[in-house]
């Protein structure tokens, strides 16, 4: 009776203890961690950004019609623009001129014809661009009809660019000569007749016989006439 008693108590002392350890470990664990809110999109920072996004791509098409714009030629010389004794000089000559000064200093003078010179390269160089993107417009133009008509071969095409580039520059010296006052009339209707020689001869070198004559036949229909 006694040994029940005392496995009793021992039964008793043990779920005790296991009740307690099973209470302890439940206040010691922690609790689960709440779910968090769903994060709204900001109404205002969506705006900024298409703000954003807009003002960048404005930004660009300006920078792109920036790298589009031609690049102004400097026409007068970095020195005369920034030397500030020119200046000074320009402004008393001018006051001496409005009270009826003499004629401009010596300084002024060669500076003057500085810019001037410099303006008439810019131009003359200027114009030579122009004539030669004509030209090669002209000879893509006339050898895409050309060629076909004549069966020239890619050697030829490119021996004929150069012999009709050669004939330009020849009778571009003319005119620069004659203009110039070089050369009398006579000098240059000699000199005339001896530029179409040597274009016809090289002609000759580059076609065949009768890749010639269709040659000038072609012109001639254009109205070009024998010689081109």
């Amino acid at each position: 009776m006694k040994n029940l008693s005392f496995s009793l108590l021992v039964t008793v002392l043990v779920l005790s203890g296991g009740a307690a350890a099973v209470t302890s470990l439940l206040l010691h664990t922690s609790a689960p961690t709440p779910a968090e809110a769903p994060v709204l999109p900001d109404v205002n920072l969506n705006a900024r950004l298409k703000a954003l996004r807009e003002e960048n791509a404005l930004l660009s098409q300006r920078i792109d019609a920036l790298e589009m714009r031609p690049v102004a030629t400097q026409r007068i010389p970095a020195g005369a623009v920034s030397d500030p004794g020119f200046e000074q000089e320009v402004r008393e000559w001018m006051a001496s001129f409005k009270n009826g000064g003499g004629p401009a200093p010596v300084g002024i003078q060669t500076k003057v014809e500085d810019v001037l010179a410099n303006i008439r390269q810019e131009e003359a160089a200027a114009k030579q661009q122009v004539q030669e993107q004509k030209r090669e417009e002209w000879i893509t133009g006339t050898m895409a009809k050309l060629s076909p008509q004549l069966g020239l071969s890619v050697t030829q095409e490119d021996e004929l660019r150069d012999v009709w580039i050669a004939n330009n520059d020849r009778d571009n010296e003319l005119d620069r000569m004659w203009g110039a006052g070089e050369i009398d009339s006579q000098a240059a209707g000699e000199l005339k007749r001896s530029n179409h020689e040597e274009h016809q001869a090289d002609l000759q070198g580059v076609l065949s016989p009768a890749q010639y004559e269709e040659y000038h036949g072609f012109f001639a229909n254009r109205g070009g006439g024998r010689g081109k």
